[in-house]
């Protein structure tokens, strides 16, 4: 069996986009920062989102099986820790509004998607929830917040990327980008953290 800090520390290479999760549930509000989203289904249209079941939020979307899964953009970083750690208000200064299907819309979100849940799987110390999605907006004109390797950061476009003429061993990633040169896992954007 795999050790889990292992996995954890490999699965940090994998990066993803950044998202805080809101439910409403017996008239109290909850959120949670996730990474662990992805679209399902284009037809019907349909989201999937991972949560810890050690987590207030996890019986808040379970119990009121609706759910508002926001996509973060690069200006929100400090949100994203303000809804990653425990506090008895975390939408404290949070500028919100209340959605048609009861959880809070946090604004000025990359995207967000209203969310009620289909199914669920229980998979480890995490529940799969498989969730139709009933409405989706997005902002083109934010860019979104990264997270890779255990901390937050953002793309940006590539100038003067020359290829290397060869493969390279990942222990000699560092020499191409003190060079300048980004390697090729990151060709599709850099990735910077900040």
């Amino acid at each position: 069996m795999m050790d889990s800090n292992e996995f954890r520390r490999v699965a940090g290479h994998f990066a993803t986009g950044v998202t805080v999760v809101t439910a409403r549930h017996e008239g109290a509000d909850y959120g949670i920062t996730l990474s662990a989203m992805s679209s399902l289904s284009v037809d019907p249209p349909m989201m999937l989102i991972c949560v810890n079941r050690a987590a207030p939020s996890h019986e808040a979307i379970k119990g009121s099986g609706v759910f508002v899964a926001h996509v973060l953009g690069r200006h929100q970083r400090r949100l994203a820790g303000q809804f990653a750690r425990p506090s008895a208000d975390k939408f404290a200064g949070v500028e919100c509004t209340r959605s048609e299907a009861g959880p809070l819309v946090i604004a000025r979100t990359l995207a967000h998607f209203v969310c009620r849940v289909a199914h669920t799987v229980p998979a480890g110390t995490h529940t799969v929830f498989l969730s139709d999605v009933v409405s989706a907006r997005a902002a083109t004109e934010l860019e979104p917040l990264v997270y890779y390797r255990g901390g937050f950061g953002r793309l940006a476009g590539e100038t003067n990327v020359a290829p290397p003429a060869a493969y390279l061993p990942p222990e000699h990633e560092e020499d191409l980008v003190g060079a300048g040169v980004v390697p090729a896992a990151f060709r599709l954007g850099s990735f910077y953290l900040s």
